[in-house]
């Protein structure tokens, strides 16, 4: 095991901890990671030359990614390499270059934690405080632990509350089982070679067995199981218990597993290892997805070689920093747009409207938009001019929708730290640039603060204070 684990920040921001003191709070300074060596270097090599997709398929459940999605919408993602890095000589790594993603991954002895670049000593409280309430979780008291397989565990407890809260939405899963009886009401297929063994010379009994709708199957029994096995974890008693909504879905699975035993947790775990589909119970698949990963990540490897194992929870921050934000537009009156509920097309023609478009957020009504707005998780403090490839994800799509709305505002929502200007200045946190040409607008960028506060309840406060600042600019 790596006695010192590596410590990377996103969006390109660097540190390791076998030399720390070279970097600044947030790690931004691009120095040479020299200190990556031996094993280790082997190691993050491994998993920097696979995309995240790819590291998720070789490993079965060993890898969890956040927010599990289908194929068909996730594909960008998974195309992401986890990480990239550059090599001086081909002897050492020089730098390391991150995405969107956060979390934990960890290859055969080596520890590679990526935490927000809002992240101060040993907590990342802002991305505690963005999981708290996209997932409603309590993470006062949750701290990550040391070891590799119990960080694991520890992240992957706080996305089971909201899964299991979704799935049963739809209702407690029910499917056809088999039962087996042996009693004098037949009603099913008579099962000589049981009734030859236990009915025999004759009782009055018969033994037969039964095909019945039932909810007490494979499916709910793994739900069952992964409940139990949390609740023996230190943490897992204040994720069980967070809320009453999450308390009573546990109880309807309780109620709806009464031959539970501890002793066929394998059993229950192989009978739903085959991928699962089902048309109506579909946000099932989701929580399967965890439940396997949470009751199997001890015994799962990656590659050819049993012994290079790799383990990892990672986090679209991206997509986290959206749920968040959706949350504070909402309170202002604003609609949150995904691709499931985006009713939006860019075209039309004699057919039909076509070409949907996926605006984040969206204030008005039809034919009388307020504005639109776009979240976005990357450095934008004093960044004024960008190279075609980036402004046109980040101003010309945002551009797109206002002429779309027919509105004149829109807005670049992005989260700002302590970082300052070459001149040592903070940088502003509200800019607004006029779109040139006949049909005008404006384009405003709007910061929400991160604070830098030593305490999980302090810096909560803070936020709040910054919430409301940030609110009263969208407007």
């Amino acid at each position: 095991m790596a006695t010192s684990p590596i410590l990377l920040f996103d969006n390109s921001w660097h540190v390791h901890d076998l030399d720390e003191s070279m970097y600044d709070s947030f790690g931004r300074k691009a120095l040479p990671l020299t200190g990556i060596k031996g094993a280790a270097r082997d190691n993050v090599r491994l998993l920097a030359s696979y995309t995240i997709g790819e590291l998720m398929e070789t490993n079965n459940d060993a890898i969890y990614l956040w927010p599990y999605r289908q194929k068909e919408v996730d594909g960008d993602l998974k195309k992401q390499n986890l990480f990239k890095i550059t090599e001086k000589d081909g002897k050492s790594i020089d730098s390391i270059t991150t995405n969107n993603i956060v979390g934990f991954i960890g290859c055969n002895g080596t520890d590679v934690r990526i935490r927000s670049r809002f992240s101060h000593g040993k907590d990342d409280y802002f991305l505690y405080y963005m999981m708290e309430k996209v997932l409603a979780v309590n993470m006062v008291n949750f701290e990550t632990s040391t070891s590799r397989q119990d960080a694991i565990f520890d992240l992957m407890l706080l996305f089971f509350p909201k899964l299991l809260k979704e799935a049963l939405s739809q209702g407690v899963y029910k499917q056809y089982v088999y039962h087996e009886y042996n009693d004098a009401n037949v009603k099913g297929a008579i099962d000589i070679n049981r009734h030859i063994r236990f009915n025999i010379p004759f009782n009055g009994r018969i033994a037969y067995r039964t095909r019945e709708f039932s909810y007490d199957n494979p499916v709910t029994q793994l739900i069952r199981h992964t409940i139990e096995f949390i609740r023996r974890k230190p943490f897992g008693q204040s994720v069980l218990h967070n809320d009453s909504e999450t308390e009573g879905c546990i109880q309807q699975i309780i109620l709806a597993t009464p031959t539970y035993s501890d002793r066929q947790r394998q059993a229950i775990i192989n009978g739903n290892l085959r991928p699962f589909s089902h048309p109506y119970f579909t946000k099932y698949a989701a929580l399967i997805k965890l439940c396997l990963s949470i009751l199997r990540h001890e015994q799962l490897a990656f590659g050819d070689n049993k012994d290079e194992k790799v383990y990892g929870v990672l986090i679209d921050a991206a997509w986290l920093w959206e749920e968040y934000v959706a949350q504070l537009i909402n309170s202002i009156g604003g609609n949150h747009y995904t691709r499931k509920n985006s009713r939006y097309n860019l075209f039309s023609d004699e057919k039909s409207d076509f070409q949907q478009i996926v605006p984040d957020y969206v204030k008005g009504e039809e034919d009388n938009y307020d504005w639109v707005a776009d979240a976005k998780y990357i450095p934008l403090a004093g960044v004024r001019h960008l190279y075609a490839d980036k402004a046109e994800r980040v101003y010309y799509k945002t551009i797109m929708y206002m002429y779309r709305f027919n509105t004149e505002k829109g807005f670049l929502l992005y989260p700002l730290g302590d970082e300052k200007d070459d001149n040592g200045n903070a940088y502003k946190e509200y800019e607004h640039y006029r779109i040139l040409g006949d049909r005008g607008g404006m384009l405003y960028k709007v910061a929400l603060k991160i604070p830098s506060k030593t305490t999980y309840p302090s810096f909560k406060k803070t936020m709040q204070e910054s919430e409301g600042i940030f609110k009263s600019r969208i407007v």
